[in-house]
């Protein structure tokens, strides 16, 4: 995880924030569930980079009842979007949502 910038880290946390439905990030490294949310969006996020593409998978808690694809759906819109807006769209992104749990209300 070091080696994402700290400004990309920023952009996806910044457009992750805003969508509804998300309750948290997930620390998908984490074995103990009392753990698994995390504020820390470092422990959330995954990456590989290749020549042509860069690949993000962001975990993360979603809240109960919420439609579960629209709400990756949309997490995946924003994050690629601002992503590519702040690189100019120079670079080409990728990015997965895994849905680690759901939190009742």
């Amino acid at each position: 995880m070091n080696n994402i910038d700290k400004n990309v880290i920023k952009v996806i946390k910044d457009a992750i924030v805003t969508v509804p439905g998300v309750a948290s990030f997930a620390n998908f490294q984490t074995e103990d569930i009392n753990e698994l949310a995390t504020r820390d969006i470092d422990n959330a996020v995954e990456y590989t980079n290749t020549d042509n593409i860069t690949r993000f998978r962001i975990h993360v808690i979603l809240i109960g009842g919420v439609n579960i694809k629209d709400v990756i759906n949309e997490i995946q819109i924003r994050v690629k979007y601002e992503l590519e807006k702040v690189s100019k769209f120079t670079v080409k992104y990728m990015v997965d949502v895994a849905v680690d749990d759901l939190m009742l209300i």
